[in-house]
Protein backbone atom coordinates (compact mmCIF):
# COMPACT_ATOMS: atom_id res chain seq x y z
CA UNK A 1 0.00 0.00 0.00
CA UNK A 2 1.46 3.19 -0.61
CA UNK A 3 2.19 5.70 1.55
CA UNK A 4 0.51 9.06 1.95
CA UNK A 5 1.98 12.63 2.64
CA UNK A 6 1.00 13.67 5.91
CA UNK A 7 -1.10 16.50 6.12
CA UNK A 8 -0.02 20.29 6.78
CA UNK A 9 0.31 21.48 10.08
CA UNK A 10 0.66 24.78 10.99
CA UNK A 11 4.07 26.05 10.74
CA UNK A 12 6.17 27.16 13.68
CA UNK A 13 5.80 30.65 14.83
CA UNK A 14 8.02 32.59 17.05
CA UNK A 15 4.95 33.06 19.11
CA UNK A 16 4.69 29.78 19.93
CA UNK A 17 8.12 29.14 20.96
CA UNK A 18 7.86 32.52 23.18
CA UNK A 19 5.06 31.53 24.82
CA UNK A 20 5.99 28.40 26.01
CA UNK A 21 9.31 29.40 26.95
CA UNK A 22 7.93 32.43 29.24
CA UNK A 23 5.52 29.66 30.38
CA UNK A 24 8.59 27.23 31.24
CA UNK A 25 10.38 30.24 32.60
CA UNK A 26 7.33 31.12 35.07
CA UNK A 27 6.94 28.08 36.49
CA UNK A 28 10.89 27.74 37.17
CA UNK A 29 10.85 31.09 38.75
CA UNK A 30 7.64 30.23 41.08
CA UNK A 31 9.33 27.29 42.56
CA UNK A 32 12.29 29.45 43.74
CA UNK A 33 9.71 31.53 45.09
CA UNK A 34 7.74 28.89 46.17
CA UNK A 35 10.83 26.87 47.98
CA UNK A 36 11.89 30.11 49.96
CA UNK A 37 7.87 30.99 51.42
CA UNK A 38 7.18 29.34 54.74
CA UNK A 39 3.38 30.36 54.12
CA UNK A 40 2.98 28.91 50.70
CA UNK A 41 4.76 25.57 52.73
CA UNK A 42 2.42 26.09 55.48
CA UNK A 43 -0.46 26.07 53.18
CA UNK A 44 0.41 23.48 50.94
CA UNK A 45 1.40 20.98 53.86
CA UNK A 46 -2.41 21.85 55.21
CA UNK A 47 -3.76 20.22 52.21
CA UNK A 48 -1.51 17.19 52.19
CA UNK A 49 -2.69 16.74 56.05
CA UNK A 50 -6.22 17.13 55.12
CA UNK A 51 -6.11 14.52 52.53
CA UNK A 52 -4.18 12.23 54.50
CA UNK A 53 -7.57 12.56 57.34
CA UNK A 54 -9.58 11.20 54.56
CA UNK A 55 -7.79 8.05 53.34
CA UNK A 56 -10.23 5.42 51.88
CA UNK A 57 -8.76 1.97 51.03
CA UNK A 58 -9.88 2.43 47.02
CA UNK A 59 -8.12 5.17 47.44
CA UNK A 60 -5.43 3.89 48.73
CA UNK A 61 -4.94 1.49 46.51
CA UNK A 62 -5.72 3.61 43.36
CA UNK A 63 -3.04 6.22 44.26
CA UNK A 64 -0.46 3.00 45.11
CA UNK A 65 -0.91 1.65 41.85
CA UNK A 66 -0.64 4.83 40.18
CA UNK A 67 2.89 5.15 42.10
CA UNK A 68 4.36 2.07 40.76
CA UNK A 69 2.87 2.47 37.22
CA UNK A 70 4.71 6.06 36.52
CA UNK A 71 7.70 4.81 38.52
CA UNK A 72 11.11 6.04 36.11
CA UNK A 73 11.37 2.24 35.61
CA UNK A 74 8.21 1.01 34.93
CA UNK A 75 7.35 4.18 32.91
CA UNK A 76 10.74 4.08 31.17
CA UNK A 77 9.25 0.17 29.86
CA UNK A 78 6.03 1.75 29.13
CA UNK A 79 7.53 4.21 27.24
CA UNK A 80 9.50 1.22 24.76
CA UNK A 81 6.69 -0.46 24.18
CA UNK A 82 4.28 1.67 23.42
CA UNK A 83 7.02 2.88 20.90
CA UNK A 84 7.07 -0.13 19.60
CA UNK A 85 3.21 -0.40 19.16
CA UNK A 86 3.40 2.99 17.93
CA UNK A 87 5.67 1.67 15.09
CA UNK A 88 3.30 -1.32 14.57
CA UNK A 89 0.11 -0.27 13.81
CA UNK A 90 1.39 3.00 12.09
CA UNK A 91 4.00 1.32 9.50
CA UNK A 92 5.68 4.24 9.95
CA UNK A 93 9.03 5.79 11.83
CA UNK A 94 7.27 9.33 12.05
CA UNK A 95 4.81 8.94 14.62
CA UNK A 96 6.74 6.74 16.94
CA UNK A 97 9.84 9.23 16.30
CA UNK A 98 7.64 11.61 17.46
CA UNK A 99 6.21 10.10 20.53
CA UNK A 100 9.03 9.66 22.11
CA UNK A 101 10.39 12.79 21.47
CA UNK A 102 7.20 14.33 22.98
CA UNK A 103 7.34 12.13 25.72
CA UNK A 104 11.24 12.02 26.61
CA UNK A 105 12.46 16.07 26.27
CA UNK A 106 9.64 17.43 28.55
CA UNK A 107 9.92 13.88 31.16
CA UNK A 108 13.96 14.49 31.52
CA UNK A 109 13.54 18.41 31.57
CA UNK A 110 11.78 18.26 34.29
CA UNK A 111 14.26 16.28 36.42
CA UNK A 112 16.15 19.84 35.34
CA UNK A 113 13.56 21.89 37.01
CA UNK A 114 13.76 19.70 39.91
CA UNK A 115 17.82 20.38 40.38
CA UNK A 116 17.67 23.75 39.88
CA UNK A 117 14.71 24.75 42.35
CA UNK A 118 15.89 21.99 45.29
CA UNK A 119 12.61 22.40 46.76
CA UNK A 120 12.83 19.82 49.63
CA UNK A 121 9.69 16.58 49.77
CA UNK A 122 6.69 17.13 52.00
CA UNK A 123 7.48 16.69 56.23
CA UNK A 124 5.78 13.09 55.97
CA UNK A 125 5.62 12.76 59.71
CA UNK A 126 2.98 15.67 59.86
CA UNK A 127 0.37 13.21 58.35
CA UNK A 128 -1.90 10.93 60.33
CA UNK A 129 -1.79 8.35 57.45
CA UNK A 130 1.49 7.24 55.91
CA UNK A 131 1.69 5.00 52.67
CA UNK A 132 4.89 4.93 51.42
CA UNK A 133 8.75 5.91 52.25
CA UNK A 134 9.68 9.97 51.70
CA UNK A 135 10.98 9.42 48.37
CA UNK A 136 14.75 10.24 48.17
CA UNK A 137 14.03 12.75 45.26
CA UNK A 138 13.20 16.79 44.70
CA UNK A 139 9.75 17.78 45.03
CA UNK A 140 9.20 20.60 42.87
CA UNK A 141 7.91 19.90 39.97
CA UNK A 142 6.25 16.38 40.22
CA UNK A 143 7.74 13.76 38.18
CA UNK A 144 5.44 11.05 37.95
CA UNK A 145 2.21 14.17 36.87
CA UNK A 146 5.28 15.24 34.13
CA UNK A 147 5.65 11.70 33.08
CA UNK A 148 1.92 11.12 32.78
CA UNK A 149 1.24 14.68 31.26
CA UNK A 150 3.81 13.99 28.59
CA UNK A 151 2.97 10.21 28.18
CA UNK A 152 -0.59 11.29 27.38
CA UNK A 153 -0.55 14.47 24.83
CA UNK A 154 2.39 12.40 22.98
CA UNK A 155 -0.37 9.75 22.49
CA UNK A 156 -2.97 12.39 21.20
CA UNK A 157 -0.71 14.17 19.16
CA UNK A 158 1.65 11.62 17.29
CA UNK A 159 -1.70 8.85 16.91
CA UNK A 160 -4.46 10.29 18.29
CA UNK A 161 -6.46 11.73 15.38
CA UNK A 162 -9.54 10.54 13.31
CA UNK A 163 -12.62 9.38 15.39
CA UNK A 164 -10.38 8.17 18.80
CA UNK A 165 -9.72 11.48 19.08
CA UNK A 166 -12.46 12.22 21.80
CA UNK A 167 -10.98 9.43 23.78
CA UNK A 168 -7.32 10.63 23.75
CA UNK A 169 -8.41 13.89 24.21
CA UNK A 170 -10.29 12.21 27.49
CA UNK A 171 -7.40 10.59 28.87
CA UNK A 172 -4.93 13.28 28.20
CA UNK A 173 -7.18 14.94 30.59
CA UNK A 174 -8.02 12.35 32.82
CA UNK A 175 -5.01 10.99 33.68
CA UNK A 176 -2.82 13.51 34.49
CA UNK A 177 -5.16 14.82 37.07
CA UNK A 178 -5.87 11.66 38.27
CA UNK A 179 -2.08 11.31 39.00
CA UNK A 180 -2.01 14.38 40.41
CA UNK A 181 -4.74 13.80 42.78
CA UNK A 182 -2.28 10.48 43.47
CA UNK A 183 0.39 12.30 44.40
CA UNK A 184 -0.85 14.97 46.86
CA UNK A 185 -2.82 11.88 48.49
CA UNK A 186 0.16 10.04 49.00
CA UNK A 187 1.92 13.06 50.68
CA UNK A 188 4.34 12.77 48.45
CA UNK A 189 4.24 16.43 46.61
CA UNK A 190 2.31 19.63 47.84
CA UNK A 191 -0.18 21.33 45.07
CA UNK A 192 2.14 23.80 43.85
CA UNK A 193 4.20 20.63 42.89
CA UNK A 194 1.72 18.87 40.66
CA UNK A 195 0.13 21.92 39.36
CA UNK A 196 3.41 23.18 37.91
CA UNK A 197 4.15 19.77 36.66
CA UNK A 198 0.81 20.02 34.77
CA UNK A 199 1.69 23.93 33.56
CA UNK A 200 5.45 22.98 32.51
CA UNK A 201 4.80 19.76 30.48
CA UNK A 202 1.81 21.05 28.76
CA UNK A 203 4.03 24.01 27.67
CA UNK A 204 7.17 21.51 27.31
CA UNK A 205 4.97 19.11 24.73
CA UNK A 206 3.61 22.16 23.01
CA UNK A 207 7.27 23.70 22.10
CA UNK A 208 8.72 20.54 21.72
CA UNK A 209 5.94 19.46 18.97
CA UNK A 210 6.61 22.53 16.90
CA UNK A 211 10.18 22.27 16.98
CA UNK A 212 9.06 18.62 15.60
CA UNK A 213 6.70 20.08 13.31
CA UNK A 214 9.59 22.70 11.73
CA UNK A 215 12.38 19.65 11.53
CA UNK A 216 9.91 17.36 9.28
CA UNK A 217 8.89 20.78 6.96
CA UNK A 218 12.33 21.49 6.77
CA UNK A 219 13.36 18.19 5.58
CA UNK A 220 10.08 17.02 3.34
CA UNK A 221 11.42 20.83 1.47
CA UNK A 222 14.84 19.31 1.06
CA UNK A 223 13.88 16.27 -0.30
CA UNK A 224 11.30 17.73 -2.24
CA UNK A 225 13.91 20.26 -3.51
CA UNK A 226 16.42 17.60 -4.20
CA UNK A 227 14.03 15.21 -6.82
CA UNK A 228 13.88 12.76 -3.92
CA UNK A 229 10.23 13.28 -2.75
CA UNK A 230 8.46 14.51 0.30
CA UNK A 231 9.10 12.70 3.86
CA UNK A 232 6.58 9.71 3.91
CA UNK A 233 3.96 9.75 6.14
CA UNK A 234 1.59 6.83 8.04
CA UNK A 235 -0.23 4.52 5.61
CA UNK A 236 -3.49 5.49 4.69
Amino acid sequence: MPRAVPRPRRPLTPLTVVVSLVVILAVVLAGLIIRDSAAVTSWDLGILQALSDAHTPWLDALSLGINWLFSPVIAAVIVVVTAAIVLAVTRCLRPMVTFLTLVMIPWLGNDLIKAIVQRPRPDMSALSNSLVGTPSSLSYPSGHVAFATAYCLALLISVGGGRFRPLFTAIAVVVPLLTAFSRMYLGVHYLTDVVASLVYTTAAVVLVNALVEWAYARVGAERVSSGTGPVPGPPQ
